[in-house]
């Protein structure tokens, strides 16, 4: 299970100021604690940009890429950031993301084709809501990859996302229980090996503390690598889950096991 650092968003006051003050050292500090943590990616979620987009996303990637060799993940709901972005990456970066929703369809899910980039794939209807079962996701899985061969996009570069809700939803368990479901049936589904991504942050929203929060993001880390998850979006600072995803890979590494590396 491959680490992706989900620091660098709009709404961290530390990247907020940075990006309003162009200051680019909390950016490079951010990078550097990503390649000091092994990070495989990074995401950067600028929110919306109504001006100077190449500018601003210029400035951003710039800053990042003389601290991280990683790829970078460019999360934006506008095309003309992400294709920005896509022109600037020195690595091949991942693109975040589509839906079926037709919007995403039509603007999103291009870029890909024409970059021939990898693109998550979240598993949102037509109309944007999340299925609540297993069997619903995976009918739902179908027809994400099926709109995306029909624009180009094979199977390979899609990286599926069933998308983690936040426990105190309604049914907030059971949905989380049919995304464990999902991930492990999706190769069986496609009859290939099929990648998957999921985002840690949203399973705390709404716990009354920081401490429980993080109790049920950390056994939810484990939970998810047994699944065989590939990527894992998460706090790079929060100790308590750089503790759980380090142990949960040696818990399943076939080699033998050894306290000295826990």
């Amino acid at each position: 299970m491959l680490l992706i650092a989900d620091n660098l968003h709009i709404m961290n006051p530390v990247v907020a100021k940075a990006l309003q003050a162009r200051n680019p050292l909390p950016f490079k500090k951010i990078a550097e604690h990503c390649t000091k943590v092994n990070a495989y990616a990074m995401d950067i979620n600028l929110g919306p940009l109504k001006h100077n987009i190449e500018e601003v996303i210029t400035f951003v990637i710039d800053a990042v890429q003389g601290s991280f060799s990683g790829r970078l993940v460019l999360d934006s709901i506008q095309a003309e950031v992400i294709a920005q972005g896509i022109k600037i990456c020195k690595q091949p970066p991942i693109i975040n993301g589509f839906s079926l929703e037709e919007n995403k369809l039509q603007t999103i899910l291009p870029l890909a084709a024409e970059y021939q980039a990898d693109i998550v794939g979240f598993l949102l209807d037509e109309q944007g809501k999340i299925p609540s079962g297993t069997e619903e996701r995976l009918a739902v899985a179908s027809r994400v990859v099926a709109a995306a061969e029909e624009q180009g996009v094979p199977p390979e570069k899609i990286i599926i996302d069933p998308v983690l809700v936040p426990l105190t939803w309604k049914d907030g368990t059971h949905y989380n229980r049919a995304l464990i479901e999902t991930i492990q049936m999706l190769n069986q589904v496609f009859g290939q090996p099929t990648r998957t991504i999921a985002g840690l942050s949203n399973i705390g929203a709404g716990a009354p503390d920081s401490t429980k929060r993080q109790t049920a993001e950390a056994a939810f880390i484990f939970m998810l690598a047994a699944s065989h998850l590939d990527y894992i979006l998460m706090n790079v600072t929060q100790e308590s889950n750089l503790t759980a995803l380090n142990l949960s890979q040696l818990l399943l590494a076939e080699k033998i096991f050894t306290w000295q590396e826990v």
